[in-house]
Parts: C-alpha cells; sequence; structure tokens
C-alpha cells in the first residue's frame, strides 16, 4: 500500500494468477487507484503426478533450489518497494515481501490461516526450515484466520477472524440455477480439485455417471460429458457457481471451505495425510458444518445418490462474512494510518 492523504495507492503483486486477480478487481465498483504486477510465486506444495498427495523428494530437491534463490528474491522485491515508495506490506503468506519489508523499512502484515514455515515441517527436517522461520519473525502483524494453529508472528499486536468470501450476485446466482438445472438434473455438484490432477485419472470417477447431476468443473479440466459444465475461462466469480451448487467436491483449501461454510454448502472433502494446513481447518469446521472426508480411492467410487440420503445442510445460522470482512479493513486501515 502506498498512502497519501486521501487515499491509498493498492499495488496488487502476483504470480500466475495475476490476470485473474485483474479482471476481477476491475469489474468490481469502488476501487481507485489500483495496479497490477507480476512477479515470482512461492515454491508451494510439490504434488505427485495426477495425486493429491506431496511428492517429497521433488519437493526435497525443488525446497533447496528455492531457499538459495529466496535472498535475491527478497533483494529485488526491497528495490521494487523503495522505488515505488510503497509505506506498508500485505502478505498471503509469502516470505519474500515480508523479507523485503524488513529490509526497506517499513511494516508488514501477514494474513493467513498457515506459514509455509508450519506447512513444510512433515515434508523435510526440521534444519532445512530455518531460512522461512528467521523471514516470518520478521512478520509486523498478523491476521489469524479461521483454523490457524501458527505461533506468536508478529511483533505488533495479532487479529483473528473469522471464514469470509467473495459475496455472490442474487441475480446471477438464479441465472446460473436456471442455466445449470434443466428438469434432467435434480442436483448440482460443483468439483474443485485443482489444477494438478490430470484428466485420465478423473475419467475413472464413479460419479460422473449419475445422470441426476450436473457437474460444474474448472475451465482448464479435459473431462467431457452430457452433464459436465466448464466454468468460461473468463468467468472470475466463480462464488456464484458455489452459491447455484447443492454440494462441494474439493480439497480442503481454505478458500473452498470458506465458501462452503458461509454459504451452507455440505462438503465432500479429499483426505490429504500429509497436509497440517487440511487438518487444521478441518478441526475448525469439524461439528460446525456438514462435510465428508473422502481417501482418493474412496472419492473415485463415490456414490453420490447414497451421499445425497445422508449429506443436508445444516440449519442455517448467521454467519458474519461483510462483519469479518470489515474488520479486517478496519484493522489494516488503523496500521496504515497510525
Amino acid at each position: 500500500m502506498v498512502q497519501d492523504p486521501h487515499r491509498y495507492r493498492i499495488i496488487v503483486c502476483s504470480g500466475k494468477t495475476i490476470g485473474f486477480i485483474q479482471r476481477s478487481l476491475l469489474e468490481s465498483a469502488g476501487f481507485g487507484d489500483i495496479s497490477f504486477r507480476e512477479c515470482a510465486s512461492d515454491l508451494g506444495y510439490i504434488l505427485k503426478q495426477g495425486s493429491v498427495e506431496p511428492d517429497l523428494e521433488m519437493f526435497k530437491f525443488k525446497y533447496v533450489d528455492y531457499i538459495k534463490t529466496m535472498p535475491l528474491e527478497i533483494q529485488r522485491e526491497a528495490d521494487f518497494i523503495l522505488k515505488e515508495k510503497v509505506d506498508l506490506i500485505v502478505t498471503d503468506i509469502s516470505p519474500v515481501p515480508i523479507g523485503a519489508a524488513k529490509l526497506a523499512k517499513i511494516q508488514s502484515i501477514a494474513i493467513s490461516n498457515f506459514t509455509w514455515y508450519t506447512a513444510y515441517m512433515g515434508f523435510i527436517e526440521r534444519g532445512y526450515l530455518q531460512p522461512l522461520f528467521d523471514v516470518y519473525s520478521h512478520i509486523d502483524y498478523f491476521i489469524h484466520l479461521s483454523g490457524s494453529a501458527e505461533p506468536h508472528w508478529g511483533r505488533g499486536s495479532l487479529m483473528k477472524s473469522g471464514f469470509f468470501c467473495r459475496a455472490p450476485v442474487k441475480e446471477e446466482t438464479n441465472r446460473l440455477t436456471n442455466l445449470l438445472k434443466p428438469h434432467s438434473h435434480s442436483k448440482i455438484v460443483y468439483v474443485a480439485l485443482g489444477m494438478s490432477i490430470q484428466a485420465d485419472h478423473l475419467d475413472k470417477f464413479k460419479m460422473w455417471k449419475e445422470d441426476s447431476c450436473l457437474f460444474v468443473v474448472s475451465s482448464n479440466l479435459n473431462i467431457k460429458g452430457k452433464n459436465i459444465h466448464h466454468i468460461p475461462s473468463n468467468y472470475t466469480e466463480s462464488q456464484n457457481y458455489v452459491a447455484a451448487a447443492d454440494i462441494i467436491v474439493s480439497k480442503p483449501g481454505w478458500g473452498t471451505v470458506a465458501e462452503g461454510v458461509i454459504l451452507n454448502k455440505p462438503l465432500i472433502l479429499l483426505n490429504r495425510s500429509l497436509m497440517n494446513e487440511d487438518k487444521n481447518t478441518l478441526e475448525e469446521i469439524n461439528c460446525r458444518h456438514s462435510y465428508k472426508l473422502a481417501m482418493w480411492e474412496e472419492l473415485q467410487e463415490l456414490d453420490l445418490k447414497a451421499v445425497f440420503k445422508v449429506m443436508n445442510p445444516k440449519p442455517q445460522q448467521e454467519i458474519a462474512n461483510d462483519i469479518n470482512i470489515k474488520k479486517i479493513i478496519r484493522y489494516l486501515e488503523n496500521i496504515a494510518n497510525a
């Protein structure tokens, strides 16, 4: 963020998702001075080919290279911060801008339900994680999202937030429901398994044969069928599809789980045994939300008719989506204006 007396100048930095973010934000109303910049991405998770489980050997190889290049990336980011006269960094949870903020002598705010330091604890020996610990130790403020089990990062005040998501538009949700739910289909199933899963593995799924269901999948998923609807590649507001769906099949990523909780949709979630992030998120929704865990092999044989008989939305509770978002905004503004 770069502040002037009347408003903020916001620079959005991201990797391969920058185009998506740009389209989504520019289609929304109410944004002032905002620009976009593509930059290096985090290492993230390295998955086995056609699997949802991490490839630990490949991860170790790529992680060592990532740590070697991290000081250069931090310096490059610090140079950009100084050139643009940035006053405040907000990151979700890349270590690079945090390290760069320290070099540039400005404050940093991290917002996440995890850090890569804790996410990688089951992947590699603890000693290899020290560089990440050292960088995260320089966080000034940390916003803990639902399910966070992080240590007390941040030298300033911390904040805790409940689940939130992008609000669907009622008229658009109704349009999609009418589009997706002709008389031949009784249920809409939103499938969000991620980009790493190859179509030849998904072809084996029994659920595609359930003619009473219409399946909504991402545009990049190369799988076809009379009851499969691909989200258009230029469509950014996928929360409208989630709102139109009857059930969600997904990895337990925080964003999709948050949409399920806020929009009161039952969840069928992949059981990824080595992901600490998943375990914490599942613990947060346990006994609060309707969900079923399934191993990859179980998901391939999933009987949706049987699932729909036992899985229904819990009685709708008041969930403070707008309140949580506004709370975070006020927290950011108080720090920016201090």
